[in-house]
């Protein structure tokens, strides 16, 4: 079964360089699921068959035969009525039928616009050909589309799609794309949750599920602006505790919505820009792996909304921007994916969104990566034609091949485990994965490894991406550029150790325009932690310190 690039550096990268081994649920807020319509004579008597189009759109339906009484569940909507009569009851308010429900071929039937208000959906039925949803009712589609895939009706759910996800996704895929989400989840119809919000690229429509487990299970589904899928998304979802730092205070910046990039893979972003007077020097914040949020969203912490509101404080201006494997995670795990494409291209658009902006400084762009984007930084600025980039900021970037660090992670989880006198089963679980990653490490290291396939026996998605990024060592790019560069580290970094920045050190010896800094008690995340990181403390509430923004931005504007 073919694995998403979500799943890769979200599943297998789990405690690697993601930045967010824990993904928490970027915030939207509930709304009311579709357009309530409005009665109309073809509506009130039109009677529809109750099971087959309810279900269609996600509803549960449940019949208690001993009392006559018929319950229907979507999302937050309860709608419960009694054979023969017109009383019904939408979430315990009394809601009058124009017709009593009624049983025609052994199905019970029911007006229409009964439905539509009670479900608060805006539909329409015809007998020979369905249903019928507006593209302007983006909740009920995207329901309607989940039910069809889980029902291997790959024509009809293509059908929905926008003309780039047509160009991945074959029925087949589609219907294959179903099977995979009963075979990893069971069977997903109680929709617990319907809620939704706008980008500058998509509208979002989050559909939360209870699955057979009792567990909640979060789709989302981007439309375009037509109201075609335009792609799909399953995060991980965590409790967000994150609490506003002290230093935030909204009346010193105004946060603009913005595209990044065009076509297929644009990006909606926020630029973070600090009243006054302008124009502001400016930084982009570049990812670390795994489908990472605009505010690098993990548990108790967004490291880049705090870099953000911080930087505001010194008249520094952010620009921040959802992954490329967030945003469009099918189209790009059916895509050449390398970390051009991942990483690359999109922070190099950035800086091209940045230097059209009459706020910003043309001449005075930074580039900042966390993790997997630091050690990528060096990748960007050979990337960077034009020399649009003024200086670059590393967190936690390793200065070792990722392969190298991911095999470390193991090894250090499976000590770990043992030392702490963990259960036999989950040690066996650790061992377990650490002799999966060192079977996928040897076949990557093997000269032999292909772009196309890797070699037998490898099963990890995308070959290709391994290719490009195996045995890369940023330093030997960046011993022979000339950009200025402030390498940070926590020593609490449990993904990237502390000697990593020994690593560049060693690397850039010869260079006299680096600063470096190892920053005590600090995480991956650059949130203070006492107690040795174990990535457990990442779902508590925690905040860059200001010290290290205050850092970050004297660095800047000494350049």
């Amino acid at each position: 079964m073919k694995k998403t690039s979500a799943i890769l550096m979200s599943g297998l990268v789990v405690m690697l360089l993601t930045g967010e081994p824990l993904q928490a649920l970027e915030k939207s807020s509930t709304v009311d699921e579709g357009m309530v319509s409005t009665l109309s004579s073809a509506q009130a008597s039109t009677l529809i068959p109750l099971r087959q189009v309810a279900e269609s759109i996600g509803a549960k339906v449940t019949w208690n035969r001993s009392k006559g009484i018929v319950s229907i569940k979507r999302g937050t909507q309860q709608w419960q009525l009694k054979l023969g009569s017109r009383k019904t009851e939408i979430n315990g308010s009394l809601f009058m039928m124009e017709k009593p429900p009624t049983i025609k071929k052994e199905q019970l039937h029911v007006p229409l616009h009964a439905l539509n208000k009670a479900l608060r959906v805006n539909i329409s039925w015809n007998a020979a050909t369905g249903i019928s949803i507006p593209q302007s009712d983006v909740t009920t589609r995207g329901s309607y589309f989940i039910r069809l895939i889980i029902d291997g009706e790959g024509r009809e759910a293509r059908n929905i799609l926008s003309n780039n996800l047509r160009k991945a996704m074959s029925e087949e895929a589609l219907i294959q794309l179903g099977k995979e989400y009963q075979s990893a989840y069971g069977q997903l119809d109680t929709l617990q949750d319907i809620s939704v919000n706008q980008s500058s690229v998509h509208n979002n429509v989050h559909l939360t599920y209870v699955l057979p487990s009792g567990k909640p299970l979060s789709i989302m589904l981007r439309f375009d602006h037509s109201g075609k899928i335009d792609d799909l998304f399953i995060p991980t979802v965590f409790p967000d505790t994150y609490k506003h730092p002290a230093y935030d205070n909204p009346d010193e910046y105004i946060d603009q919505e913005v595209t990044i990039g065009e076509g297929t893979f644009a990006l909606p972003g926020t630029l973070t820009i600090p009243k006054g007077k302008g124009p502001f020097p400016a930084v982009v914040l570049v990812h670390g792996s795994g489908p990472n949020d605009r505010d690098n969203s993990i548990g108790g912490a967004k490291t880049f909304r705090d870099l953000a509101v911080g930087l505001a404080k010194h008249n520094i201006a952010v620009l921040r921007y959802e992954k490329r494997t967030r945003e469009h995670a099918l189209k790009s795990d059916r895509a050449f994916l390398t970390v051009k494409e991942e990483t690359v291209d999109d922070a190099l658009a950035a800086v091209k969104r940045l230097q059209e902006d009459p706020h910003i400084d043309a001449n005075r762009i930074f580039m900042l990566g966390h993790s997997q984007g630091g050690m990528l930084v060096p990748r960007i600025l050979e990337q960077d034609r034009s020399a649009s980039i003024h200086g670059a900021i590393l967190m936690a970037g390793p200065s070792k091949p990722l392969e190298d660090i991911m095999l470390w992670q193991y090894e250090h989880m499976l000590e770990s485990v043992q030392r702490n006198g963990a259960p036999s089963e989950q040690v066996s679980g650790v061992e377990q994965q650490l002799a999966f990653f060192k079977s996928q490490f040897d076949l990557v290291k093997d000269p032999a490894f292909s772009p196309n396939k890797g070699l037998p026996g490898f099963r990890l998605p995308h070959p290709e991406w391994w290719y490009d990024f195996r045995n890369y060592y940023g330093g030997e790019l960046a011993k022979k550029q000339s950009i200025p560069m402030f390498i940070a580290q926590g020593d609490n970094d449990i993904q990237v150790s502390a000697d990593n920045l020994n690593g560049w050190k060693q690397a850039l010896a010869k260079r006299d325009n680096v600063t470096y800094k190892l920053y005590p008690k600090l995480n991956h995340l650059f949130v203070l932690s006492d107690a040795e990181s174990t990535g457990a403390e990442y779902m508590l509430p925690g905040n860059i310190p200001f010290n290290v923004i205050q850092d970050f931005a004297n660095w800047i504007n000494q350049q």
